[in-house]
This record gives structure tokens, sequence and C-alpha cells, in this order.
């Protein structure tokens, strides 16, 4: 017996997957972006608003970070006759 084939959009569920397919498509493109511009030193994002954009997109995916753990590296300091960039 031979199943007919439904367009996706017909679906009861389809607002709901379109909505998150969407959202995924948006940040994934924020974090490419983020990644690109912080590369090139255009951006200096912090920690926390990559690591909430990599959050999100790890959620919408079904996927939950048991843990995420952040070690601050203290810059070394400048002899006085070094200037920073």
């Amino acid at each position: 017996m031979r199943q007919e084939v439904k367009n996706c959009e017909d679906c009861s569920q389809w607002p709901g997957v379109k909505k998150k397919l969407k959202i995924t498509t948006l940040l994934r493109s924020l974090i490419g972006g983020v990644e690109t511009r912080a590369a090139a030193k255009e951006l200096r994002p912090t920690v926390a608003e990559y690591l909430k954009l990599l959050q999100i997109e790890l959620e919408l995916a079904g996927e939950s970070p048991k843990e995420i753990r952040v070690t601050w590296v203290e810059p070394e300091t400048m002899s006085s006759g070094e200037e920073s960039t």
C-alpha cells in the first residue's frame, strides 16, 4: 500500500517548525557574524554575549548544555615602555 506524500506546510505543526527554522537561521547568522568580526577585530563581544547565542542555538536544537565553565585569565601586565592596542 502506498502512502500519499503530504506537503510540510499542510501539517498542523508547520507554524511552530517554521518559527523554529527562522530563529535557528537567524542565530546561525548572528553567531557566524560575531565570530567573523571578532576574528577581524572589528567587534569585541563579551564572552557572556557569545555564550548566550550558543546556548540559545543548542536549546533550539533540543540539546541543553549541562554546564558551561568559563575561566578568566588575567592579561599579563605590560612594562612601562609598551603601549596597549
